[in-house]
């Protein structure tokens, strides 16, 4: 069995396994990239939207990415609604009020595929090609990968960005906690009769949430969270009785729309990784952790992974020569951990809060909303704490 030999491996390369080479190659670490050979570039359009926030834009500019993205590629939110279906309560977050340019930033997921490609174009690393992963080894000084009939190749540290179904975390034993929210996502995209002006909207529902983010000048992608129970009453609707339903989950926002690609459906779960680590193993993005869509910061959570592991290759230099040391693997769990577990419970007691049908809990919700919308300095600092 013929072995070869790389610092480190990023197995995943998705959006944020791309993300991690780019912070990786500045320090000169030698990369590979693992590629699954059966991935063909002919792929369908990937339907999903993104959230950027100002903080993970303000890192893909210092990391020459955001310069991949064309201006019409990038939709700005300054306005979010949020209502309640308690009593149409309403909620408004606004940029200006909060003293900044933008609340947000939305790109298409294969506008920002193509823009991390590119930007790898740039850089330097090996690829692995391969669709068939046979083992992971981890021992003192170095971990295996045994790949590809027999093929072998030893590293310093294995990255799992490999999605929320990680092979990695498999083979490392590393455990999880699920739950099920009972929820389905529908996905596609609308177009209305007046121009959106960059404000989003959400709004949630005993049997579920509406997303509707600015893409172009008249345009929404949306994101519509609803309990399966109800989920195949609007899966068989034709498109007109669909949009028809919308426009009644929609009133108070607008009513005059079209709907511009097929609808699309993805189960939703939420997996919170019991440790980031293992033996030479550290995990990253989906693989670390899938949270609700409500709050829209599923990739932004996982980049922020990146901007972490960045700002610790940048202070620990003297760990470059083996980044699977144990205490600089331990630095990043105990980072991480917290960021991830307070947005895992923010969604899923929002998702709670909003589809209870409890008279009390409703009062309250109804309660706090108009509070919030009332004091400008309450706004003003949660804006601050959700666009970093």
């Amino acid at each position: 069995m013929k072995e070869e030999f790389t610092d480190v491996l990023i197995l995943g390369p998705g959006l944020v396994g791309m993300a991690t080479l780019i912070a990786l190659e500045k320090y000169t670490i030698n990369t590979a990239l693992l590629l699954d050979s059966k991935i063909t570039k002919n792929r369908a359009q990937d339907p999903r939207f993104y959230t950027i926030t100002p903080g993970v834009k303000k890192w893909f500019e210092e990391n020459d990415i955001w310069t991949f993205l064309s201006k019409k590629s990038v939709s700005i939110v300054k306005t979010i609604m949020v209502y309640s279906g308690k009593e149409n309560t309403s909620l408004k977050f606004d940029a200006y009020d909060a003293g900044i340019n933008e609340l947000a930033f939305i790109v298409s997921h294969d506008d920002l595929e193509k823009a991390f490609i590119d930007r790898l174009a740039k850089i330097n690393y090996k690829e692995i090609k391969t669709n068939k992963l046979e083992s992971l080894t981890a021992g003192i000084n170095d971990i295996s990968l045994v790949y590809g009939n027999d093929k072998k190749h030893k590293f310093k540290l294995v990255i799992g960005a490999d999605g929320s179904n990680s092979w990695v975390r498999t083979q490392s034993s590393i455990h999880f906690k699920s739950k099920n929210f009972d929820q389905t996502a529908i996905v596609f995209n609308i177009k209305n009769s007046k121009a959106h002006q960059g404000c989003a909207y959400q709004k949630f529902m005993h049997h579920g949430i509406l997303a509707l983010l600015p893409v172009n000048k008249d345009e929404f992608a949306v994101v519509f969270s609803l309990n399966n129970n109800i989920v195949d009453d609007y899966r068989n609707l034709d498109d007109a009785m669909f949009i028809q339903k919308l426009k009644d989950e929609m009133c108070e926002m607008f009513s005059d729309i079209i709907l511009l690609t097929r609808r699309q459906y993805f189960p939703l779960e939420m997996k919170i990784n019991e440790s980031l680590i293992s033996d030479r193993v550290l995990l990253i993005g989906d693989a670390a952790h899938q949270i609700h869509p409500l709050a829209g910061q599923g990739l932004n959570l996982g980049l922020r992974d990146v901007i972490e592991l960045d700002k610790l290759l940048y202070s620990n230099k003297k760990y470059h020569h083996d980044l699977g040391l144990k205490y600089f693997l331990k630095k990043y769990n105990r980072i991480r951990k917290t960021d991830i577990l307070s947005f895992s419970y923010l969604t899923e007691q929002l998702s709670y809060l909003f589809s209870s049908k409890n008279h009390m809990v409703n009062l309250l919700v109804n309660f706090g909303l108009n509070k919030i919308n009332q004091n400008q300095l309450i706004k003003k600092n949660l804006i601050r704490k959700a666009i970093h």
